[in-house]
């Protein structure tokens, strides 16, 4: 087996952790907007059906308090100090520099992840040794169908 840096190590989980990550991220999101498009359907579902004994449904509307957005303080701020108003927009429309840090990382060309590099990301997520190798490969495949699983690839993270 190679002999690897702690650094090396780590940049190989960074990279592993980023393309495990895509496929469940991506899933997430599919499984949010297949919920929240079932919970438009319940609520007109409800409307027109009884619930039944093994289950119930019902739409509630609820009062709540909740702050201004920043742009309705402008906006009332405006209405009430027109001069200061104008002058507040502009200050607000006025572009800044900012700088920010990036890490760039990734695994060089002509090199590759090992199959022990996403095992130990998916044990430091807590899965059991049989888990991650049950399921990193299905994982890695699913992550190439949506075209995240180069590894080769320049990655970076704001820091």
């Amino acid at each position: 087996m190679v002999e690897r840096n702690e650094l090396e190590t780590t940049v190989r989980s960074m990279v592993a952790f980023d393309i495990l990550s895509k496929p469940l991220v991506s899933l997430g999101h599919k499984a949010d907007r297949r919920r929240d498009k079932l919970a438009g359907e319940i609520e007109y579902l409800a409307k027109y059906q009884d619930e039944g004994d093994r289950f119930f449904a019902y739409v509630e509307t609820r009062e709540e308090q909740r702050a201004r957005t920043l742009r309705e303080g402008i906006n009332e701020f405006k209405e009430t100090h027109p001069r200061y108003g104008d002058i507040l927009e502009g200050i607000i429309q006025e572009k800044r520099s900012d700088s920010k840090k990036f890490l760039v990382y990734g695994v060089s060309n002509g090199f590759k992840l090992g199959s022990e590099d996403y095992r130990r990301v998916m044990k430091d997520l807590g899965m059991s040794p049989i888990q991650a190798d049950a399921m990193y490969p299905h994982l890695l495949d699913l992550s190439d169908k949506l075209g995240k699983a180069n590894e080769n690839s320049k990655r970076s993270i704001l820091l």
